[in-house]
């Protein structure tokens, strides 16, 4: 390293260290250098090959797109456990309010039952385009319903689960 090159500690186990330093000096390079290399191997890999904490994320989806109970009009409060702001009552009329009361449902909820009580299936529709979600919930969705009713417009040309679909490809009404 070079004189201007800042150094960082780390804690590591005295065991953990003289494990390493064996190992190192046996293949002819410092543990020093082992950890530079795998760092940098790290930082240049692919985004995919890192793993997140939102690749451990739980995402809940109920069997059946006809579960979805939730009202389609009126006031829905959310338990603390999903919103644990003041203001944890949300406008299912209001697309702005309902979307965020679905965000939170889709990626927060530890239950299907909660979820299917919450979620109405045509407001849901309505509002998938444009609804923020972490990319493995929205694939979960979409590949559980796959035919489900799509919503009027997609803001983006993707085809896929719950995207819209021409007016002739559309059904007329759930189920059909």
């Amino acid at each position: 390293m070079s004189a201007g090159t800042p150094r960082h500690t780390i804690r590591i186990s005295d065991d953990l260290w003289n494990e390493a330093q064996h190992k190192a000096m046996r293949e002819g390079t410092s543990v020093s250098e082992l950890i530079r290399i795998r760092l940098r191997e790290y930082i240049t890999a692919p985004v995919e090959h890192r793993h997140t904490i939102a690749d451990s994320l739980v995402y809940l989806v109920p069997d059946a797109f006809d579960d979805l109970q939730g009202p389609a009009t009126g006031a829905v409060e959310l338990p603390l456990h999903l919103d644990w702001g003041p203001e944890r009552t949300y406008n299912v009329d209001d697309d702005g309010s309902c979307s965020v009361l679905y965000q939170l449902t889709l990626q927060n909820s530890g239950s299907i039952e909660e979820i299917c009580s919450i979620v109405h299936p045509g407001r849901l529709t309505a509002l998938w385009p444009t609804m923020i979600l972490p990319a493995r919930c929205r694939q979960l969705w979409e590949t559980r319903f796959p035919s489900s009713p799509p919503p009027a417009k997609r803001r983006n040309t993707r085809r896929g689960p719950l995207s819209a679909r021409s007016s002739q490809d559309r059904p007329c009404c759930p189920g059909s």
